[in-house]
């Protein structure tokens, strides 16, 4: 609307380009715009393409389950989620199919991140290996030869 406004003053399409940072040829088109159907021609027009298949409140509760382990979700034995598994999961919930490379492209648009788990054992006791480390190793290494030796 910025660029209607500049076009209503009668400065050229440079002048707005910079103004408003456009290419001059973006300008030039929405000069033929604005002069064909007015300021009603400038307005949004939303984004083109295929409406999403899950709406806004069935994402917000798809971004809820996933907060919980799968287990949690009625998939027992899994522990982490994993592309199929959530394809899966919005099949069930809310009744809509997506191939599950897709899934990887929505769940990216809601901010979740590719995570791997660590490799650690559940049953590790920290405090263990810290003593083990502090007492039991230098122990171990007093009697190792030295190379030189």
């Amino acid at each position: 609307m910025t660029a209607a406004n500049m076009f209503e003053q009668g400065l050229g399409d440079a002048v707005v380009a910079a103004a408003v940072k456009a290419h001059v040829r973006t300008v030039a088109r929405w000069r033929r715009t604005f002069g064909a159907e007015g300021r009603e021609g400038l307005r949004s027009r939303g984004h083109p393409g295929r409406p999403p298949r899950l709406t806004g409140g069935q994402r917000q509760r798809l971004g809820e389950l996933l907060v919980e382990a799968p287990a949690g979700c009625g998939f027992t034995g899994r522990h982490l989620w994993t592309q199929q598994l959530v394809a899966d999961l919005i099949a069930r919930e809310f009744g809509v199919s997506y191939h599950h490379d897709h899934v990887g492209v929505i769940l990216k648009a809601m901010g979740f991140t590719h995570q791997k788990p660590q490799r650690r054992a559940r049953e590790r006791d920290e405090a263990k290996i810290e003593a083990w480390r502090r007492e039991f190793w230098p122990a171990l290494l007093k009697k190792v030869p030295s190379p030189a030796g």
